[in-house]
C-alpha cells in the first residue's frame, strides 16, 4: 500500500493536476470575495439577508468563506474520479496490478494519496480565503473582534473537521463511479450528473426523504455550524446526520473494493 501511495503521489507533481488545486483555491476566493463586498457594499436581497445578519457576529467570517462549498464539493469530485477512472482510459491499471497484485491494497494506497492531495488543496483553499476575507475587513474598518473570539474560533475548527469528513465522503462517492465505470468521461459525466440533478429532484417530490441521501448528508455535516437561516443544517439532527454519512461512506468503500477485486482488467 505505501508503494501504490507514493506512486500516485508522484502524479501530483503534473501541471493539469496542480491545476484542479489551483482552481480550487482560486474560485474559492472569489466567492469569498464576491460574498463580502455583496455584504459590504449595502446590497440586499433574500439570499443576502441572513449572511449580513449573521456578519457582526462570531460566524460572521465563516459564513463568508464557507459559500463556495457547493463549488469545493464538485471539485473534489472530479479529481478524484479523473485520476482514478485515467487507470482504465489510459491502460495503466494492468500495468500498476503487475507490480502490486494484490488490489485492495493498490486501491487503498491510490485512494489514501489522493484524499491527502484533496485536504491539502481544501485546506490551503481555506486558508487564502480565510486571509483575504479579515485582511479585506481589516482595510475597510470593519470590527473583527467577534471573528477571533473563543466562539468563532471553535466554530471555525468545528466547519473545519466537518469540512473533511464532507469532502471524505464524496472522495468515496467518486471512487465508486470511477470503479463502475472505468472511464474518465463516463465517470465525471455520471458523478456530475448525480451531484446535480438526483437528489435535488427527489428532494422536490421526497423532501423527508431525499435529507437521508448521501450528498445531502455530507453538506449538512459542515452546515451544521452555521446558522440555520444559512445552512444546510441537517433536519435530522448533526448525531443522525454524521451516523447516516459514516455508513455511506462504509457502503461506497465496501462496494468498491468488492467490484474492484472481481472484475476483470483487459488493458
Amino acid at each position: 500500500m505505501r508503494r501504490a501511495f507514493w506512486s500516485e503521489w508522484l502524479k501530483f507533481r503534473r501541471r493539469t493536476v496542480l491545476a484542479g488545486s489551483g482552481v480550487m483555491i482560486a474560485v474559492s476566493a472569489f466567492v469569498a470575495y464576491l460574498t463580502f463586498h455583496q455584504i459590504t457594499s449595502g446590497a440586499t436581497g433574500r439570499e443576502l439577508t441572513p449572511l449580513i445578519a449573521a456578519f457582526p457576529t462570531p460566524l460572521g467570517l465563516l459564513t463568508v468563506v464557507g459559500q463556495a462549498r457547493s463549488l469545493i464539493i464538485v471539485l473534489t469530485l472530479i479529481m478524484v474520479t479523473v485520476n482514478l477512472a485515467a487507470e482504465w482510459s489510459q491502460g495503466t491499471l494492468r500495468n500498476l496490478l503487475v507490480r502490486e497484485p494484490s488490489r485492495l491494497r493498490l486501491l487503498a494506497g491510490k485512494m489514501l494519496a489522493l484524499l491527502l492531495f484533496v485536504v491539502l488543496s481544501m485546506t490551503l483553499a481555506l486558508a487564502v480565503c480565510l486571509a483575504l476575507v479579515y485582511c479585506m475587513a481589516n482595510a475597510q474598518g470593519i470590527q473583527t473582534a467577534a471573528w477571533t473570539s473563543p466562539e468563532g474560533l471553535s466554530a471555525l475548527l468545528a466547519f473545519y473537521g466537518n469540512e473533511l469528513l464532507c469532502l471524505l465522503g464524496i472522495a468515496l462517492l467518486g471512487m465508486l463511479v470511477a470503479v463502475l465505470t472505468r472511464s474518465v468521461g463516463t465517470a465525471v459525466g455520471v458523478a456530475l450528473a448525480y451531484v446535480l440533478v438526483p437528489e435535488g429532484i427527489i428532494a422536490m417530490v421526497w423532501l423527508q426523504g431525499s435529507q437521508w441521501f448521501p450528498v445531502r448528508t455530507f453538506n449538512y455535516l459542515p452546515g451544521s455550524v452555521f446558522p440555520s437561516e444559512v445552512g444546510p443544517t441537517p433536519p435530522q439532527g448533526y448525531p443522525a446526520a454524521l451516523l447516516v454519512a459514516l455508513l455511506w461512506m462504509a457502503i461506497f468503500t465496501g462496494v468498491s473494493a468488492v467490484v474492484f477485486r472481481r472484475q476483470d482488467v483487459y488493458a
